[in-house]
């Protein structure tokens, strides 16, 4: 795996870093399965796709987690503070973010809230994040609802068991047509913090389980 960071200027005029692992969030498809290990800067290239995307088209994004008491326990802190990072000329306020162009991202819990879910009407991406905790029933019921034309589901987690919905349904077996599914580390990070790789190091030395598990990605062991 290469962990270089290649950029890609885009017509805000500001310049978009995206490391190599995931170029293919810029390739149109249906779904986008990115999972791994922890420090993998999963959830920063997801953000910060998203936010140029925004302001490159008018688009409703939505950005879904399986419980969601607040906004605060969502992707909106990630996305502020990638926001301020770029200086990106985004709205924030307390319940949504929105672009100059009107582009929104709304902020939605799938537990308990799913049907009412079903009425969002023009999602054109919908982030789920954790997506491992997502259950089965949410899965079947959020797919069909997010049903504009050249409409994308993104998923991003770190993978916990094999019955896992979302694992089951796109790595353990066939996923489904126009599927992107890759598995990061932390070796796909061109920014990975020298205070993770002391954690990782001490971890890989004296509990290679946990090592296996948190920084690689594979699935939690039974035992545990």
């Amino acid at each position: 795996m290469s962990s270089t960071a290649s950029s890609r200027q885009r017509s805000t005029g500001l310049t978009l870093e995206i490391p190599e692992a995931f170029q293919d969030l810029t390739t149109p498809s249906r779904y986008k399965v990115f999972w791994g290990g922890r420090g993998g800067a999963k959830s920063w290239a997801f953000a910060d796709i998203l936010l140029f995307k925004g302001l490159e088209n008018k688009l409703r994004i939505l950005c879904a987690r399986e419980i969601q008491q607040s906004i605060r326990d969502s992707v909106y802190s990630l996305l502020k503070s990638r926001i301020d990072y770029y200086g990106l000329p985004y709205k924030v306020t307390d319940k949504e973010i929105t672009g100059p162009n009107g582009t929104q991202f709304l902020f939605a819990g799938l537990w308990r809230n799913i049907e009412s879910l079903k009425s969002l009407e023009g999602i054109d991406y919908c982030w789920v994040e954790e997506a491992n905790s997502v259950s089965s029933d949410s899965l079947n019921k959020l797919i069909p609802t997010i049903r504009k034309e050249n409409s994308e589901i993104w998923f991003s987690f770190n993978p916990e068991r094999k019955t896992d919905a979302v694992y089951k349904r796109f790595v353990a077996n066939d996923p489904p047509p126009s599927s992107i599914v890759r598995q990061v580390s932390w070796r796909d990070n061109p920014w990975f913090p020298e205070v993770l790789r002391v954690e990782m190091e001490h971890d890989k030395k004296t509990d290679p389980d946990k090592y296996a598990h948190i920084w690689e990605g594979n699935l939690r062991l039974i035992a545990e």
